[in-house]
Order: C-alpha cells, then structure tokens, then sequence
C-alpha cells in the first residue's frame, strides 16, 4: 500500500510515525522468538522427561525382567535338585544302611576274633598254672562240690593222671563239702587234665577249662 503524504504535514510526524511502527514490529518479533526459544526449551526439557522415563521405565522393565529370570533360573534349579535328590536319596540311604550293616558285622567279626584270642590266650595260661599249681584244679572241685550240694548221688570225673596225684586231696575235699551224699571218684579220659565234671541227678556241672572259657565267651559276646 503507497503512504500519501499531505504538504502541510510535518515532515518530522511522518518520520516518527514510520519509525513507531518499526519498532513495534521488531519488538514483536524479539517476543516472537523469545516465544519460540521458551517453547523450543520448554519442548526440550519434555523430551528430555520424556527420554529419562522412558529410560527409567525400560530399567525397571529389564531389573523386572532379570528378578523373574533370576526367579524363574532359581525355581528350576530348585526342581532339578529336588528331583535328583528324589532319585539320589534312596541310593544314599540303602548306601547307608549297608555301610551301617557292614560296620555292625565287621564288629561282630572283630568281637568274636577278639575273644577267641582272648580265650587262646587265657587258655594257654591257665594251663601252664595248672601244671605248677594244682591247688587251682582243686578250687574247681570244690566249687563243683558245692554247686552239688543237696544232691544224694555225686559222681566226680577226673582226668585219670589227675586220679593219680591227687587222690588224697579230692578225697579229704568230697568229705568237707560232700559228707551227706555218696561220691564216687571216676577216671575218664574223656576230662581233660586240670579239670572235672560233676554229674548228680539233677544235672551235670562242668568245670574243665574250655567249659569255663567258652561260657565266659558266651557271656562277653552277649
């Protein structure tokens, strides 16, 4: 649009009012970009929200995801031991138990070998006594005797060398601790030397070594 200007206006108003107006354009122009600035940054700082909760959300996404991985890798895990341990356990327990048996048995097998040497030994000694100490012979008869007490009929059988040599004391033993009852003193091969078996009508009592041994075996080996 052409300005048309009057012959009598003041050259100095037409000036001011051009300038007027391009002031206000050039200040409505700064607003306008300092508008655009302030939306530009204001957009920024949106996006920039927007990316950092979008980054936290797909952080949490992966932290959740990795916790059931993690939940469902344990939860797994814990299935295949407990259905290997399903399968392992009897095996252990039976390998257990036949360990334990053969524990037990290896102490029963060393017990007894134990006191079959025990009773070697003992045996072994004993004998060697009697032969330099027959008042050891002479105690068993006199236990026997007295075990035999009450009874009407006394048979006492000896080793018939033991007969021999100790006649005389058995026979002063048979009156001190048998004098109700009949007694007969009997060789019998059978008895072993240092030893005697007493038979009545109630019973027989034994007192060679090896009796006495094995019942004191029996009795430690339960």
């Amino acid at each position: 649009m052409a300005t048309i200007f009057k012959s009598n206006s003041p050259p100095q108003a037409s000036g001011a009012t051009v300038r007027g107006v391009a002031f206000s354009l050039a200040d409505i122009s700064g607003q306008a970009e300092q508008y655009v600035a302030g939306v530009r940054q204001e957009t920024g700082k949106i996006v920039s929200g927007a990316q950092a909760q979008a980054d936290e959300i797909r952080r949490q996404a992966e932290e959740a995801g990795r916790q059931a991985a993690e939940q469902a890798a344990l939860k797994t895990l814990d299935q295949n031991v407990a259905q290997r341990m399903n399968t392992v356990l009897p095996a252990l327990q039976s390998a257990v138990a036949q360990l334990t048996d053969a524990k037990h048995d290896w102490q029963r097998w060393w017990e007894a070998q134990a006191l079959g040497l025990a009773r070697a030994m003992a045996e072994r000694i004993v004998r060697a006594e009697l032969s330099v100490r027959p008042e050891i012979q002479l105690t068993w008869v006199r236990e026997a005797l007295e075990l035999a007490a009450g009874a009407g009929e006394i048979t006492l059988q000896l080793a018939p060398g033991d007969v021999e040599t100790l006649s005389g004391q058995i026979e002063q033993l048979t009156e001190m601790f048998a004098s109700a009852a009949t007694v007969r003193i009997v060789p019998d091969a059978r008895i072993t030397p240092g030893g005697c078996r007493v038979v009545t009508e109630f019973g027989v009592i034994d007192e060679q070594l090896e009796t006495q041994l094995a019942r004191l075996e029996e009795e430690l080996g339960g």
